[in-house]
């Protein structure tokens, strides 16, 4: 072990030697604080204002003045997304995700207004991050700084020797892997450490979640690092020369990085697509039509429930039930559209996890793909977080509709509907809207494929590198 740890100690002090690794350090660090400043302050800057128009909307419901109960449910309620506390770190679907969704009576809408729509197409070329920097940019420093972990050896005339002196093939493989692996966390340690004191001394409070998702983040990318600093050292050992480690290395890159992803992700759209907008809201109007018009007495299922609860309570006219019929009939019509829009809305997300699913097991063979998707899971902006948010919006809603439903039901006459109140001091019964951010452990159930490939990665490398042999190389 002492010989493995002089090995790896000479490795970098070649690299402080020519600089190289300084240079990584500070590039590195600089544009992980760089990009961490700018996401936080936008993340602030938007979170500002949603809570500021969430607020707004909380005092114009109250302010609402006395009112029949169904005016009030069309009204409606806007509910804004929050931008989750880790989101500054790996924005995940967050500028492509709507950030409001407008709540009402007898519809459900989707949210809208993304940060895309409004980025002039700016976003589509990626959006600078401290994930996109650590998950892109760093693989790339490592490999520059490693490529010549074994090659420079053998070039220099100085790998005989070491072997003839006793240095086995093992310990030197392991040496040089140990050297790379602590100069690539010298490459990111930095950064980290200047991330994790400036948001220190911005004084916001860290729960205990947020806590053990930075723990999460911390293991997950320390395994990221771990696999391309010994991938990058078996490819050095195979390759005969330094020039030609490099350009294997910067292939690999190329094709691991850049075009699988891409591929996984056009694949996924073509094998599983997902219908636009408008087609999602014609495919729930004609179902809705076809359960039941409310608003059509002669509807069959509206027309047998009529003659089933006149029947209930043994009248014959609707305005001898002891309840406003005309509030019952909203009650089951928000019943049904609620349940419609669930199913198609589940649906929906089935073709999204559908399309996704393409990268999830192209993951298996690529780490950057499990690390991304790790990433955005644990820092709270994937697309399962905000599927929970449209989930909890849509709750909210049929809650609030319901209860204003039964409201209308039981404080208002059949006769001379249209014209009765109820006191404006009724709205203060009804909460505000607060999205619950789902748990961490929430988070990583739905990430096993993604851990199990950076884990299986990292043994299926380590393995390689304590059993590769001088005779399995060039």
């Amino acid at each position: 072990m002492n010989l493995i740890t002089r090995i790896a100690a000479n490795e970098i002090r070649h690299s402080l030697r020519n600089r190289s690794l300084l240079i990584a350090c500070v590039s590195v660090a600089a544009l992980l604080l760089l990009s961490a400043i700018i996401a936080r302050q936008n993340q602030g800057k938007l979170n500002a204002q949603r809570n500021e128009y969430q607020q707004r909307v909380r005092s114009n419901w109250l302010e609402q003045p006395d009112r029949h109960p169904h005016r009030a449910s069309h009204y409606g309620y806007l509910a804004f997304r929050p931008k989750a506390p880790l989101s500054f770190f790996d924005p995940g679907v967050d500028s492509f995700a709507g950030t409001s969704v407008y709540l009402e009576a007898h519809r459900q809408n989707t949210a809208n207004f993304s940060e895309a729509n409004h980025s002039g197409g700016m976003l589509r070329f990626g959006e600078l991050s401290p994930a996109m920097a650590l998950q892109l940019l760093a693989p790339l420093a490592i490999f520059f700084l490693g490529f010549a972990a074994i090659t420079s050896e053998r070039e220099g005339g100085t790998l005989p020797m070491l072997l003839a002196q006793g240095v086995t093939w093992r310990e030197l493989i392991v040496g040089k892997t140990l050297g790379v692996t602590l100069m690539a966390l010298c490459v990111t340690a930095p950064g980290a450490l200047l991330l994790l004191v400036w948001r220190l001394l911005a004084g916001h409070e860290v729960s205990a979640d947020t806590l053990w998702r930075v723990l999460g983040l911390i293991a997950g990318y320390s395994l990221y690092l771990l696999i391309c600093a010994s991938f990058t050292v078996l490819v050095s050992a195979w390759r005969q020369t330094s020039r030609g480690a490099l350009t294997t290395l910067i292939l690999l890159w190329i094709v691991l990085f850049v075009v699988i992803p891409r591929g996984a992700q056009t694949l996924g759209a073509a094998l599983a697509p997902a219908p636009a907008k408008a087609q999602f809201d014609a495919r729930l109007e004609n179902e809705l039509a076809q359960e039941g018009d409310s608003h059509n007495p002669n509807d069959p299922h509206f027309a047998a429930l009529r003659e089933a609860t006149l029947k209930k309570y043994h009248v014959t006219e609707i305005k001898d039930l002891p309840f406003n019929y005309g509030a019952f009939v909203m009650l089951e019509a928000e019943k049904l559209s609620s349940e419609i829009f669930r199913r198609h809305y589940g649906e929906l997300l089935v073709t999204f996890r559908r399309q996704n699913r393409v990268s999830e097991w192209a993951s298996a063979l690529n780490p950057y793909l499990a690390m991304r998707s790790l990433s955005s899971a644990l820092a709270g902006s994937n697309l399962a977080h905000y599927a929970e948010f449209q989930w909890q919006a849509e709750s909210f809603r049929y809650e609030m509709v319901q209860k204003l439903n039964q409201l209308h039901m039981d404080e208002i006459k059949f006769e001379n509907d249209r014209a009765q109140r109820v006191s404006h001091e009724r709205w203060r019964e009804f909460p505000a809207f607060a999205f619950r951010a789902p748990s961490v452990g929430w988070a990583l159930r739905q990430q096993w494929l993604s851990i199990a490939s950076l884990l299986g990665w990292s043994a299926v490398l380590l393995l390689l590198v304590w059993r590769i042999k001088p005779g399995s190389v060039k």
